[in-house]
């Protein structure tokens, strides 16, 4: 091989990578070019949809893109959230999660893990659950669920929507705490457990108020406590389980956050991040996440990162839990 021809090959590998760089800058400046898609793996009308919404209108007037919200419900969320995980990096498909996508691989046993399948850009809001009955169920505290799920423990049961959910765990913690045996029963969406909850053929859930608020303010749903106190004065009142003398149902939270497929070059992260962060500070977004039970929880995405290997910890235990129970 001759100098000559070894020189104009490396000459022209150098101005195919200097070609490269400059369209892949060029492709972050100008990004967003054309609509995002903000995949929510659940169905309309729960929380991850309605502070999805919210937060994809703030993005559109802010970089003057569509960012689109679509449902793609399925395995507990695990079907949206694989089908970002394969998408390309450029910032065009993100997913909303809440911390449920801790729990696919100890939980659900699928390989999806979110720091390594996923990119963390930020978190949107937190909040606890909350303990719901219908309202025809003959109970009108916890003491009291307590003793009638005792007392019927073959007509007893709660719903989730898919395996390794926060429904689920929740409840199969409140199970270990209380020595119940209440029975789980496995629903495409949230929205289709809570209209058997209505219908009475479900006897609890644990829930975010934002998913069942028109129901308790109609009298439709029955709130009977919270897992914790650090709800909005506007939300609906309740006593916590650790006032009612249930300690540890503190550690069922729930947090809402936005990531994007593995891969997403560390600037693009941040325009990201400091939009959502903004979007946060809104008096319509902080009014919505008040009105639904939820307060605004921003962060770096190396918090993002650390709350997340904090929750598989807490996983771990109620992937423990929920195994004891089958």
């Amino acid at each position: 091989m001759s100098t000559e021809f070894t020189r104009r090959a490396m000459l022209g590998a150098a101005f195919a990578a200097a070609v490269a760089f400059v369209s892949t800058a060029t492709a972050a400046e100008t990004w967003p070019a054309r609509p995002v898609t903000i995949v929510v793996p659940y169905g309309p009308g729960a929380s991850n949809d309605t502070f999805t919404r919210a937060l994809a209108d703030n993005l559109s007037k802010r970089f003057g893109q569509p960012f689109v919200v679509e449902n793609r419900p399925g395995a507990g969320g695990f079907t949206g959230v694989n089908a970002v995980s394969r998408a390309a990096p450029d910032g065009y498909t993100l997913v909303e999660m809440p911390n449920s996508v801790v729990g696919f691989k100890p939980v659900m046993k699928v390989e999806l893990d979110p720091l390594k399948n996923l990119t963390p850009i930020g978190t949107m809001a937190s909040s606890p659950t909350a303990l719901v009955v219908p309202a025809s169920l003959p109970v009108k505290s916890v003491s009291e669920f307590i003793a009638y799920a005792k007392a019927h423990p073959t007509k007893t049961f709660y719903g989730y929507a898919g395996i390794g959910t926060t429904q689920q765990q929740h409840m199969e913690l409140f199970n270990n705490l209380t020595g119940l045996r209440i029975k789980g029963v496995n629903y495409k969406s949230s929205a289709d457990a809570q209209t058997d909850l209505l219908a009475g053929r479900l006897q609890a859930m644990f829930v975010t108020v934002a998913s069942t608020l028109g129901q308790i303010e109609g009298g439709e749903l029955r709130l009977l406590a919270y897992t914790d106190d650090n709800y909005p004065p506007g939300a609906p009142k309740a006593p916590t389980m650790a006032e009612l003398g249930i300690k540890g149902m503190e550690k069922a939270q729930i947090w809402w956050g936005i990531f994007g497929p593995p891969g997403m070059p560390a600037e693009l992260v941040k325009t990201l991040n400091d939009a959502i962060n903004d979007s946060l500070k809104t008096p319509a977004f902080i009014a919505l996440l008040a009105k639904s039970g939820a307060t605004p929880l921003s962060s770096k995405p190396e918090q993002f990162v650390t709350l997340i290997k904090g929750e598989a910890a807490l996983v771990d235990d109620f992937a423990k839990m929920i195994a004891a129970n089958r």
